[in-house]
């Protein structure tokens, strides 16, 4: 289970791992659903959210000084609901929308934009080493086109 509060404090870490099988290791260490779950929406091309505008996302930014903030490694589990062959797709497209906006303003600011990264399938290259390759060599096929 990961000692990180918030996801972008994870992937910032594994990035200043030196080695790639030190960050094997770490990611092995730090595991948790959430981080299979958002690194497979970054990385798999079979999820798909082409129902959410490329681009940024109009939602207000949390207050990262706020009491109630969220982290987003507790929230992965409605990721499914964005994605285009998910549950979702049974949810009206206002009411859809309205749970991705609510999402990302309930989150650390930095942790709702690798939401919107994740979404347009741009995390590849922001952190150095954190690559579908190592995806796979850590938790075996978990990326699989």
């Amino acid at each position: 289970m990961s000692e990180y509060k918030h996801m972008y404090e994870l992937l910032e870490a594994v990035g200043k791992v030196k080695s790639a099988k030190a960050k094997v290791t770490f990611l092995k260490d730090n595991d948790c659903l959430a981080i299979r779950d958002f690194l497979k929406g970054s990385f798999d091309n079979s999820i798909t959210f082409n129902w959410i505008p490329k681009g940024s996302v109009p939602y207000t930014p949390k207050d990262i000084k706020a009491d109630d903030i969220s982290s987003l490694i507790d929230k992965t589990s409605v990721f499914n609901y964005f994605a285009d062959e998910g549950p979702g797709t049974s949810v009206p497209a206002a009411r859809r929308e309205k749970m991705f906006i609510d999402l990302l303003e309930s989150i650390h600011p930095r942790d709702a934009e690798l939401v919107i990264m994740m979404k347009d399938k741009k995390l590849k290259g922001q952190y150095k080493g954190l690559t579908v390759k190592l995806c796979n060599t850590v938790w075996g096929g978990l990326i699989t086109k």
